[in-house]
Parts: C-alpha cells; structure tokens; sequence
C-alpha cells in the first residue's frame, strides 16, 4: 500500500490521524493501493459541507475539514465507525468490481455515503440529497 500525505490547510484539519489510518488499512484490507491524506480543494466541492473521504474499489483518499464543522464526537465516530466501515465497501466494491467513485460526507449531522458525479467530480447537496431520496446511505450518525 502506498500512502501520501499533504498537511492539512490553515484551518482545515483530519478526522484521523495517519498512524491509526494506515494500521486499520493493513489491518481490514492490505491489498488497498493508496491510502492518502489531501487537503479539500477540488472541483465541485459544496462549501461548508465537510467532505471527508473519496474512496474506489483502488483507493482512499481522507480529506482535510473545516475545523469550524467538526467536533471531537466526529472525529471519533470517524475513526471508530466511518473508517472500518469505508474499508469494507472498498472491500465489496472489489468483490464486485464497482469501480465508480463515492464520497463520505456530514450531511445533517450524520456521515453519508455518495456517488460522486459525472467525471467523478464531488457531488452537490441536491445530488446527495436525491441519492439519499432513492436508498439507505446513512454510515454513522455524529452525538455530542
């Protein structure tokens, strides 16, 4: 597995940290090829909604949040439920060869999962929305 890391933008920081990122990784799915920690600039990203993760059936990538949008109760449901939760779907996407990019994202105080868009860009909030609309993608509700 290869890993990358870029630290996070001035105010902007990761719901885990690379150490225990990179050991659930080798621990619940060795063979993933890239684990990455990249900033949040990309294209079509709604502001003020935290994207956290962008994953494939090859890769995951945990992106830098807002520090404003995120709580300590976040980032442990993060590491603790989000986390192990996105290796096993990178796991299942591998099993059946669904290679389409999704994304993890806070919408409404819970973790969601996402397709991305057309290109693989990030999905609106009325694309979530609508993907939501249509079936189950609730990953982790976020307390306290």
């Amino acid at each position: 597995m290869r890993t990358a890391y870029a630290p996070p933008a001035n105010g902007e920081r990761y719901l885990t940290d690379k150490k225990l990122a990179r050991q659930l990784a080798r621990s619940l799915l060795p063979d993933l090829e890239l684990l990455a920690f990249q900033t949040r600039h990309g294209p079509n990203m709604t502001k003020g909604v935290p994207y956290c993760a962008t994953y494939s059936s090859t890769y995951l990538r945990i992106l830098s949040v807002d520090e404003a949008l995120v709580s300590d109760a976040t980032s442990v449901a993060f590491e603790k439920v989000v986390l192990p939760w996105i290796l096993k779907r990178i796991s299942g996407f591998k099993a059946t060869s669904y290679n389409w990019p999704c994304v993890a994202v806070i919408l409404d105080g819970a973790f969601v999962e996402a397709a991305c868009s057309a290109g693989g860009l990030f999905p609106s909030v009325e694309e979530i929305s609508k993907q939501l609309k249509k079936r189950s993608a609730l990953i982790a509700a976020v307390t306290g």
